[in-house]
């Protein structure tokens, strides 16, 4: 839900003079677009624990759900909006070390790091959106909106173990 919240907040002008961050972003808007509504997205169920509304619980919860959730999204590939823009911020929580990936390959998040990240990516997606920056969209884009080595690796393990990206319901059974 928030997800969804997050599309009608934030900049839908450069503040550069450079029109709207669709025509300034061009190829690489969509990505960036996704991106933002997913991190500020759990930024606003941060915001919600910090106000008493949410059990800190829940809020660790949350943290773990959106790396589980990034984990699940790119299994089904990184070339569309969603993929590119999952691989961006998994990408930059690994950078920060939001997460951690152990010798067995289980990732713990890092609950401090995580929320400093997520601040720090909410802050680059909206200063890169209201900037208009194509040059920045496309570095990110080409550098951290990709399937790295490692992660490809647990990915194929997972498709090696017949593990299901989603459980389904075959009704009438």
């Amino acid at each position: 839900m928030f997800h969804e919240v997050a599309h009608g907040l934030g900049i839908k002008n450069t503040l550069a003079g450079k029109g709207t961050v669709s025509e300034a972003l061009k190829e690489y808007s969509s990505n960036f677009e996704e991106g933002k509504a997913d991190v500020l997205g759990l930024y606003m169920i941060d915001a919600l624990s910090n106000r008493g509304e949410l059990d800190k619980a829940k809020l660790m919860d949350s943290y773990v759900t959106f790396l589980a959730s990034m984990l699940r999204s790119v299994r089904f590939g990184a070339s569309d909006a969603h993929g590119k823009a999952n691989m961006i911020r998994f990408n930059f929580f690994a950078e920060r070390g939001a997460f951690v990936r152990d010798a067995d390959g289980r990732y713990r998040v890092d609950f401090e790091k995580m929320r400093a990240a997520m601040n720090a990516l909410s802050e680059k997606l909206l200063t890169v959106q209201g900037d208009g920056d194509y040059a920045e969209a496309k570095r990110m884009t080409d550098t951290m909106g990709v399937i790295k080595p490692e992660l490809a690796a647990d990915l194929a393990k997972l498709k090696e173990a017949k593990i299901p990206i989603d459980v389904r319901f075959e009704q009438g059974l």
